[in-house]
């Protein structure tokens, strides 16, 4: 059991390396015949799997977090505006950063970008509130797709947060039923399709924070896996497995490095795909020995940390001040 206003730290190690990962699959799969090494890319194509470690640290971050302020659902839209200051001034940042490198890209190019994105005012518009999935429309970067996910999991959280603290076993076992069976409604586009990867989380919050048994959090997590096995594919399955006995087993874990990229790891997550790539794409032309090419992806996660630290320092960091204000 973790004391409640304690701060966990082996979630800012989970974090650098989810987005570490991320990046990682981004820089060495992403550039178009880039890397030509099938066993390369092979291995780095794990890294896309770093988002299913966002979503089981947000399935006990979101609850742990509010369970310390008492939360009750008359605070439901506080709630949603707290994480939505939180999170939506370094995304609207990067849409901006998105907007810029397409005009830049465009104006300077001397080569014709097949993959350049179409862009108008109201795919812009539709970012704004995570709208894109329920349109024809394209996210204008590659990343934003799990933003909506995390946007609609918050919605979710705010009332299903209710049923899991309540202490009639029979509700949290519907609780969970239900999170299973909602889950084969929908497409890999809406949070309902992932719950049960969110649930492993909350599952583990609840036993953490002394609410359920072990004997009742080892058997949820087995019956959550078993599905997550079936369903899912099997990368995401050993990702969350990670994720969950990292918290579980590894709970006081520090790491200076990785706690450093943990906590700017939301801005890493928002720009390396913008910033990163395009500097590897810039590079890449001069690139032709296997050396050279892992400098230049080197180069690409240097750029990508600076900038991000950066966005950290001037657009997240004051977010979460400002966030921290408004009181559940």
């Amino acid at each position: 059991m973790i004391p409640e206003k304690k701060h966990v730290p082996v979630l800012d190690s989970l974090r650098a390396i989810a987005a570490l990962s991320v990046c990682f699959f981004h820089f060495v799969c992403g550039p178009i015949g880039f890397i030509k090494n099938e066993t390369i890319t092979g291995i780095f194509h794990f890294g896309l799997y770093g988002v299913q470690l966002f979503f089981v640290i947000s399935g006990f971050v979101i609850p742990w977090s509010i369970h310390k302020y008492h939360y009750q659902i008359k605070n439901y839209f506080k709630f949603l505006l707290k994480r939505f200051i939180r999170l939506e001034p370094p995304y609207l940042v990067s849409i901006g950063l998105v907007i810029a490198f397409f005009f830049i890209r465009k104006l300077y190019s001397d080569v014709p970008d097949v993959r350049l994105p179409v862009l108008d005012a109201k795919q812009t518009l539709l970012h704004l509130g995570y709208l894109i999935p329920f349109t024809d429309y394209n996210w204008m970067c590659r990343v934003y797709w799990t933003l909506a996910i995390e946007f609609q999991f918050y919605l979710f959280m705010g009332l299903f947060y209710f049923v899991i603290i309540r202490k009639e076993l029979a509700i949290r076992i519907l609780g969970y039923a239900g999170v299973l069976a909602v889950s084969f409604i929908g497409t890999e586009k809406f949070v309902l399709f992932w719950l049960p990867v969110f649930l492993l989380g909350n599952v583990l919050f609840l036993y953490l924070s002394g609410r359920i048994t072990k004997y009742e959090s080892y058997t949820v997590l087995t019956v959550v896996f078993v599905h997550i096995w079936l369903f899912l594919p099997y990368p995401a399955f050993f990702a969350c497995l990670f994720a969950v006995l990292c918290i579980l087993f590894l709970t006081n874990y520090r790491n200076r490095f990785l706690s450093w990229i943990g906590r700017i790891s939301y801005s890493l997550y928002l720009v390396h795909a913008i910033v990163g790539l395009a500097a590897i794409n810039v590079m890449s032309r001069y690139a032709h020995t296997g050396i050279m090419k892992l400098v230049v992806i080197l180069a690409g996660a240097g750029i990508s940390i600076f900038v991000s630290y950066c966005m950290y320092l001037l657009v997240e960091k004051p977010s979460q001040k400002l966030s921290s204000k408004i009181k559940l």
